[in-house]
């Protein structure tokens, strides 16, 4: 069993980009004309991604959970139930945190932008294009590649971990680039070594990278 990890990712960046764009056109509501970011409830900025997370989320806890299912050499012992809540508690976790911070980012830029509104005689449009950047379907797409990357290691990560407190046996991670054209500077010398610590892929936006266990050699 495999999973396909185009399809995800081409599924979450459609539904990121979709959110996104949702998002700017309510802010711009928000916002007015002549723009003020007074006009902006603070619970857009605190909670406004609510409705991209109720979307993306199942997307993610699917992947974590396919992902462990498909991870070479699962065995019975291993606690579905467990695994399902993990992946529920994690996908929720993680998104929370990292939409948060995009919405904090958000802010910070539209910060800037307002007052360039004013000094260089923007129209709303003009704000509206500034800001398009950073809702697009290029950030989109970077971000449902890194996260599909995320989910999957981590759930097979959740696997690992139920196969080894079963077994007694330690597994050993191990780096695996795709060895293509797109493989970059950070992570050409991680492939086929050991992963230590928490230094588990994505290493960088967009970042495509696997790994494989293996028991451990002899004298490592």
């Amino acid at each position: 069993m495999s999973i396909d990890r185009d399809a995800i990712e081409r599924k979450l960046s459609r539904v990121l980009s979709s959110g996104f764009r949702n998002e700017l056109d309510r802010l711009m509501e928000y916002l007015g004309d002549p723009p003020d970011l007074r006009n902006v409830p603070p619970s857009y900025w605190s909670n406004g991604w609510k409705d991209i997370q109720r979307q993306v989320e199942p997307i993610l806890v699917d992947t974590f959970v396919e992902s462990a299912m498909a991870l070479p050499g699962i065995g019975i012992a291993v606690e579905w139930d467990l695994i399902n809540s993990e992946a529920s508690n994690w996908a929720r976790t993680n998104l929370e945190s990292l939409l948060q911070k995009i919405f904090n980012r958000n802010y910070e830029h539209l910060n800037e932008l307002i007052p360039r509104y004013f000094e260089d005689n923007w129209t709303v449009r003009d704000l509206a294009r500034e800001l398009e950047r950073y809702y697009s379907p290029v950030r989109a797409e970077m971000i449902a590649v890194t996260e599909t990357t995320r989910s999957v290691v981590q759930g097979e990560r959740a696997a690992v971990w139920q196969m080894q407190k079963e077994s007694g046996l330690r597994m050993v991670p191990i780096w695996l680039t795709a060895r293509d054209d797109r493989v970059c500077e950070i992570c050409g010398p991680k492939h086929k070594q050991p992963i230590v610590g928490s230094d588990f892929p994505p290493a960088h936006p967009r970042c495509r990278c696997g790994v494989a266990y293996e028991y451990p050699k002899e004298g490592r």
